[in-house]
């Protein structure tokens, strides 16, 4: 009885070169640009282009190696992480966990992303779905102007006075908020239904942002939920809200990876796809309105 390969030759050739421009990446300082504790990282990159063209195990086992690779950074292995090492003399094994499991489930869910954009049958659903991750990126961009309006000499993000309050008062904030929702769902939805974008793309796309977002969201609240009751964790909050501390801890990190990472997912996944290299999804020309 012949038992079913978990990948094929074709897929296993991917998985390598993924792996490899992970090593790359996490040796070499190409893929890490150091901003205060925090680094922008390129290793979101082939997480996402393996859980578009190996699924949701392909996206958890490159996720795997990333995180094992950061875990290691930690130890000055490749491109030193100063808050790495400042963790793992806390704990060792808190560490790992903060630094490993994100990663693999990252991969995971970005694997079940894909598949769940490219098997949409209709269009006006997938419109919809492009929406949402154009909405999320506005909020994005959003707080991410803000602090940009307020970066020190020193290459920190901080929020003045102005901005706490702003914030801080639910109505003007809701109303800002419903606005970036609506335009960014706006933009999004012309942008797809223009139909100058496969189906293909514009999963290869959502799967890429949402690597680069569940990174971040997973990463920050491993941090949160494992070391926030650390002196280490509460001299970075010093006293500020959970969101509040994540926002200007994380700055424009995010931002960089989101953008970066969706394109050229979008890019590599279409190239894969036009070349036969893995199967296409669902044809945006056969969905049904």
């Amino acid at each position: 009885m012949k038992t079913k390969k978990l990948f094929s030759t074709r897929q296993l050739v991917i998985l390598g070169l993924m792996t490899a421009l992970v090593l790359i990446f996490s040796l070499t300082p190409i893929g890490s640009i150091p901003i205060g504790p925090l680094s922008i990282t390129l290793n979101v990159i082939p997480v996402a282009v393996s859980a578009v063209a190996l699924g949701p195990v392909g996206g958890a086992v490159m996720g795997g190696v990333f995180g094992l690779f950061s875990f290691l950074q930690c130890f000055g292995v490749g491109v030193p992480s100063t808050m790495g090492e400042i963790l793992v003399n806390i704990s060792p094994f808190a560490a790992f966990v903060q630094r490993f499991v994100p990663r693999v489930l990252d991969g995971l869910l970005a694997g079940f992303i894909f598949k769940g954009v490219s098997s949409l049958k209709s269009v006006r659903s997938y419109y919809i779905v492009t929406g949402i991750v154009s909405t999320l990126f506005g909020f994005a961009l959003f707080m991410s102007g803000m602090l940009l309006l307020n970066y020190d000499k020193d290459g920190k993000y901080k929020m003045n006075d102005q901005m706490r309050e702003f914030i801080g008062t639910p109505t003007m904030f809701v109303y800002a908020c419903i606005f970036v929702a609506l335009l960014s769902f706006f933009i999004g939805y012309m942008i797809v239904s223009s139909k100058k974008l496969t189906q293909t793309q514009v999963a290869c796309a959502i799967a890429g942002f949402c690597t680069a977002l569940l990174n971040t969201v997973f990463f920050m609240s491993a941090l949160v939920i494992l070391f926030g009751d650390t002196d280490y964790m509460k001299e970075l909050i010093a006293g500020r809200s959970i969101l509040l501390f994540v926002v200007t801890f994380v700055g424009v990190n995010a931002l960089f990876e989101m953008i970066t990472t969706t394109v050229i997912t979008a890019a590599v996944g279409t190239a894969l796809f036009k070349a036969k290299l893995i199967p296409a999804p669902h044809s945006s020309s056969e969905a049904k309105t």
